[in-house]
């Protein structure tokens, strides 16, 4: 095999098209007297952090009782925040500024939920795995900030149930471009962000991926170099009661791909960028806004399908209804789904309360199939699967096909189970999480066989599990013509994988790949026809591949980026490498 060095960009593989970089905006300051929410002042220069004495490392935040199932812990240092991050936990700010470079392991190491993501300028703390998670800011003024450009100010991954509230994030003062965003999430559920100043020079005020239910509520997000927010393959995102201003953009002010979403109750002022709202999915709702002063492209891209629009206020803004140069958009829409014309989106008037609620959820009514003499639960088609997936058991596929697409209720979201449909630009994809020693097995890789339609979405992805062992069955998407950007079989945040004896196919990107993941073993499996590649690893420690049949793949067998102790067929592989 040839060899040759990599970037991390010539590993991850964007579902969107890339984003110009662009001059960062410093933070603006000024009052514009509106009545939506009160934006702070241009940041100022923060003052250097007091770490604690480094001779007493472990010393922990004030610990000062519970709030209900949370420990409530008071945090006056930047050191303090990082101790306090843990599973059911308020975290109270007492301090001013909180700088994140300037804590004792920045850059070297984290801790139980958290680690530091190497970026171009710096490093990134990534938190991941937390659940029942709060940062509330006791006073005004308070700020949490970070000097990498080219990382977010904080990044959260596979968490559940996370509370912000009452505090100023960005990035330090500084010359340069951006690609970082202020807050992003990434496979994370149940949040919310209320009351927060989210300031450039970020890209975007908040960035989702994969992502259900957040909300972002009576905030300022301001001077953000590439729009106020960007949801991809997410669900239930809405930005209400917010006022934005000081973005501009290439791109749309709010950014939704794969998406249900809603801008409700903004204030959008003296922006500029190719339209206000992009949408490439067909749950887009904008309802109760004031939009003024904007300089627009277009005011809306919608394609394939129109964003419903409700009580809004457009005044004083430059620029087209529609932006078309990346293609014909559908015209806007009201509740009943007729077309509205010029005049009628002139003649609009914003109430500044109107409501939205996602569509309903659908949960299969398929009753789990109970364990056999042998132990094992064995199923005969894919709602027997579905109803059965929970920690600590065996699933026996019985032979057959298992067509994702034909379970009851494809595509709607589950709740509290463990598993749910994640909305991908062309269909939902299955995304298992929260399970503890699951197995998921059959009688050999030819004789059951686990198919998915679309070509954004993974076959099966795994989120937050651990003790994961899945054999002698197959994957792969269903053989029809298209482009792909979906892989096979996909870890986030999972540790103690074993595949073996199994066969993934294409025309899925990557046969097998991982992020922020641990123990991950792949041996005697069948990998062929994808398209980037065999496998990919991101952020992983323990990875191997042995005795495995790699076949037909036009891309790379191997590639790895920010990995440790990797192996294939027992030969050591360094990091940043691509076979």
């Amino acid at each position: 095999m040839t060899e040759k060095r990599i970037t991390r960009a010539g590993i991850l593989f964007l579902l969107i098209c890339a984003l110009l970089l662009c001059a960062c905006a410093a933070p603006a300051a000024g009052s514009n007297g509106d009545t939506a929410a009160s934006p702070q002042p241009s940041a100022p220069a923060p003052a250097p952090e007091q770490s604690p004495d480094a001779s007493d490392p472990a010393a922990e935040p004030e610990n000062t009782g519970d709030a209900g199932d949370r420990t409530v812990v008071y945090a006056a240092t930047a050191e303090e925040l990082l101790k306090a991050l843990r599973p059911n936990t308020e975290v109270h700010l007492t301090g001013r500024s909180y700088n994140l470079s300037q804590t004792l392991g920045y850059g070297n190491f984290g801790g139980d939920y958290y680690d530091w993501n190497s970026t171009y300028d710096g490093y990134e703390l990534a938190v991941y795995g937390l659940e029942n998670f709060s940062i509330v800011a006791d006073k005004p003024g308070i700020e949490i900030v970070s000097p990498p450009r080219y990382a977010a100010v904080m990044r959260f991954e596979s968490c559940r149930n996370l509370r912000f509230e009452g505090f100023t994030a960005g990035h330090t003062d500084g010359a340069g471009t951006c690609t970082g965003a202020v807050l992003n999430f990434a496979h994370c559920s149940d949040v919310e962000v209320e009351r927060c100043d989210l300031y450039g020079c970020g890209t975007y005020g908040v960035e989702l991926d994969h992502c259900r239910n957040l909300s972002v509520r009576d905030s300022v997000i301001r001077d953000c170099s590439y729009g106020a927010s960007s949801a991809i393959q997410s669900a239930g995102v809405q930005i209400d009661g917010c006022t934005v201003y000081g973005i501009e953009n290439y791109n749309g002010i709010f950014w939704f791909s794969g998406c249900s979403g809603a801008v409700t109750n903004c204030l959008v002022r003296n922006c500029s960028g190719s339209a206000l709202i992009w949408s490439d999915t067909s749950e887009i709702f904008l309802g109760g806004c004031e939009i003024r002063d904007n300089t627009f492209g277009g005011v809306f891209y919608a394609n394939p399908q129109p964003i419903t629009v409700e009580s809004c206020t457009f005044r004083n803004n430059s620029g087209e209804w529609y932006f078309e140069e990346w293609g014909a958009s559908k015209r806007a829409v009201n509740a009943e789904g007729e077309t509205l014309e010029d005049d009628a989106l002139y003649s609009m008037a914003a109430d500044g309360d109107v409501t939205w609620t996602p569509a309903a959820e659908k949960t299969p009514d398929t009753a789990p199939v109970e364990p056999s003499a042998d132990g094992m639960i064995h199923v005969t088609n894919v709602d027997e699967l579905l109803a059965s997936i929970a920690p600590g058991v065996t699933i026996y596929l019985e032979d057959g096909i298992y067509d994702l697409a034909a379970a009851t209720g494809y595509g709607s979201y589950t709740g509290d189970g463990y598993y749910y449909w994640m909305n991908c630009y062309d269909g939902p994809g299955l995304v298992l999480r929260d399970l503890d020693n699951f197995t998921l097995t059959a009688g050999g890789p030819h004789r059951a066989t686990i198919t998915a339609g679309p070509r954004y979405a993974d076959v099966i992805s795994f989120e937050s599990c651990s003790k994961i062992t899945l054999s002698n069955f197959t994957a792969g998407h269903t053989q029809e013509p298209g482009e792909c950007a979906g892989g096979v079989l996909n870890f986030m945040n999972c540790s103690s994988v074993s595949i073996q004896d199994c066969s993934l196919y294409g025309c899925g990107v990557l046969g097998v790949s991982a992020y922020s993941s641990r123990d991950l073993s792949v041996r005697y499996t069948e990998i062929h026809h994808c398209t980037y590649g065999a496998f990919s690893f991101s952020d992983c420690v323990g990875v191997s591949a042995e005795h495995c049949n790699v076949h037909d793949i036009p891309g790379y067998i191997w590639s790895a980026y920010g990995c440790r102790n990797m192996s294939y067929d027992g030969e050591p592989v360094e990091d940043g490498t691509i076979y």
